[in-house]
Order: C-alpha cells, then structure tokens, then sequence
C-alpha cells in the first residue's frame, strides 16, 4: 500500500507487476491508467477485505441463531404433527 512519501511509493510502484510488465511503455496513458487502477485496486481489497476468521462474539451468535432455527423446524414439526393427529381424530 503506498505510504504518501514520493519516494517509497516510487519504489513500491517500480516494484508493482504492473509497472514491471509495462515497463517498455512508461508514456502510454492507457497503460499507466491500466497500471494505477491496478494499484488503487490491491490497496482497496487490502483496506476493505473481510476478515477471514469470524470473532469468538459472532461465531457464539451465529450458533444460538442455527440453534433456535433448528429448534424452530422441530416445535413447527411437532405441532403440524398434532393438528393433523387433531383433524384425523375429528373426521373419524
């Protein structure tokens, strides 16, 4: 990620693939267009990726929302059990 001094980002770009690749066409504009969208890109998905490793707060909420929707499709279960147990002894 470029640091804001002229030059270290001078030398993190010369080290940039990008900036090796291209480096016979240093003046075309489409090719350092090319180059700095490269760049701006690898230092947003830096910046912004999520995280890889869930935190022990969210990992703990995520299993009690799994296990009260299991509980759920079981309590559901149950009781449409009773309603057609109820229907059945109703018409017979």
């Amino acid at each position: 990620m470029l640091s804001g001094d002229p030059m270290t980002d001078h030398a993190v770009a010369q080290e940039h693939p990008a900036v090796r690749a291209a480096a016979r066409d240093d003046n075309d504009p489409v090719t350092l267009h090319r180059i700095m969208q490269s760049m701006i890109g690898e230092g947003l998905k830096e910046r912004y990726a999520p995280p890889q490793k869930l935190s022990h707060e969210l990992f703990v909420l995520m299993m009690q929302l799994r296990e009260n929707e299991r509980r759920g499709k079981v309590r559901r279960a149950q009781v449409k059990r009773e309603r057609t147990k109820a229907a059945a002894a109703l018409a017979g």
